[in-house]
């Protein structure tokens, strides 16, 4: 009797959906090219479950993208957070 082999792929996808408007930031990323969504480095700490320190951090090593606007803040481009 002969064996059968079965094997099943899965592919998994995950997708974040943030509802929070007020810290969002609709603008221009030189680096990316596309306006794109802007926010706090506080918050991106918040979305990525670490301290502001590590934001900080990946900013001054330049892993992620930001902008200065009219604040002393930078924002943060949350399609290159999404990279790191």
């Amino acid at each position: 009797m002969a064996k059968i082999l079965t094997e099943f792929l899965i592919e998994t996808r995950e997708i974040y959906i943030v509802r929070r408007k007020r810290y969002f930031v609709r603008t221009w990323c030189d680096d990316c090219g596309q306006e794109v969504s802007m926010l706090s480095p506080t918050e991106a700490a918040r979305l990525m479950c670490q301290d502001p320190k590590n934001i900080y951090s990946l900013i001054d090593k330049k892993h992620i993208h930001f902008r200065y606007l009219k604040e002393e803040t930078p924002l943060v481009c949350l399609r290159s957070l999404c990279l790191v």
